[in-house]
């Protein structure tokens, strides 16, 4: 199989706000790791485990404490953590559409 390994990381639900981008960059700022590792959608935040900031964070069992405090809002807000690993795409298409005709 080729491309990018999958990334590895967590989801929690989040219960009495709705994030937005600039959360979301908060997030991942003080994570250390990029806004693309940085997911939210129905109320499920994912964050891949991309960087050793966010690794150290994990080992100490702490994510959900430190994601409470980035958004300011109360831990029991925030669900247990699932364990979770992207999921490959599978892009299908015809290499003759990228031939030149000539």
């Amino acid at each position: 199989m080729y491309g990018l390994p999958l990334r590895k990381g967590f989801s929690m639900t989040i219960k009495g706000v709705i994030l937005n981008r600039p959360d979301m960059h908060n997030i991942a700022a003080e994570l250390g790791v990029t806004e693309n590792d940085v997911l939210i959608k129905d109320g499920v935040l994912t964050v891949y485990n991309t960087s050793k900031t966010c690794q150290e964070i994990i080992d100490d069992n702490a994510l959900r404490q430190f994601v409470a405090m980035t958004i300011e809002i109360p831990l029991e807000d925030i669900g247990e953590l699932i364990a979770v690993e992207e999921e490959r795409v599978k892009m299908e298409f015809d290499l003759s559409d990228f031939e030149d005709d000539e």
